[in-house]
């Protein structure tokens, strides 16, 4: 569901989710498309944020207007999402909603996400390839920045998944990667979804709806997302 509103940020066009006045998933939670909620500043960076407005939690996301395929999607952000409330979620992915089927969409999707899923003392960071009920399609690792730049990307072939996070913000992994390196996992199981319909997504939400434990708002800045085609 869209506001009908859309943004131009790193080069391309992305839709601004609004749930008007209900909830919608991920959460469920409200999701604004309001200016308050998802902007560009005037250095082109993305702001995702979460507030609170007549006692209602409004979450934020957007979602690219174009199915890009095969390649490396890189996010590159500006903020802590290491240090994120324990009820808050930031997700960096692809999904193809197929059908009305939530069941067979869960196999479409691709997630770099930061959360701690309500528990203060878990690890706040996880890639996964859908569904993440099977035990061997989920990495969950802790983050812990050294500074407010990080960047994050997936490599997604036919075959293979590959996740990267580093310290810094990247393009090409710096040398010797073992300083700027926060996690790597690759995937090579039966989950991998093929290319149709799916779209880069970019959400900012709040784990069953529930209002953040520390009763603040909360907002995430992208500075850039990039793709690579695979064959580049």
């Amino acid at each position: 569901m869209t506001s009908g509103r859309t943004i131009n940020w790193s080069g391309y066009t992305w839709n601004v989710k609004d749930s008007s006045g209900r909830k919608w998933g991920p959460g469920p939670n409200y999701f604004s498309g309001s200016n308050d909620n998802v902007w560009v500043d005037r250095e082109g960076r993305l702001h995702l944020k979460i507030t609170k407005r007549k006692n209602k939690w409004y979450c934020a996301e957007v979602y690219n207007t174009q199915t890009l395929g095969y390649g490396t999607y890189r996010f590159f952000i500006d903020g802590r999402p290491d240090q994120l409330d324990p009820n808050i979620t930031l997700g960096l992915f692809t999904y193809d909603s197929i059908s009305d089927d939530a069941e067979a969409n869960n196999y479409r999707e691709i997630d770099i996400e930061f959360a701690k899923w309500g528990n203060p003392n878990a690890l706040n960071s996880q890639y996964v390839v859908q569904p993440y009920t099977n035990p061997s399609n989920i990495e969950r690792f802790q983050t812990s920045l050294n500074g407010y730049r990080s960047t994050h990307s997936f490599k997604w072939t036919p075959s293979e998944i590959k996740f990267m996070s580093l310290h810094g913000h990247y393009s090409d992994p710096p040398s010797p990667l073992e300083w700027y390196l926060i996690k790597e996992w690759s995937y090579n199981g039966k989950d991998i979804p093929d290319t149709k319909n799916e779209k880069a997504d970019i959400n900012l939400w709040l784990m069953e709806g529930r209002a953040p434990l520390d009763k603040q708002e909360a907002e995430i800045i992208i500075t850039k997302f990039e793709f690579i085609p695979m064959n580049n």
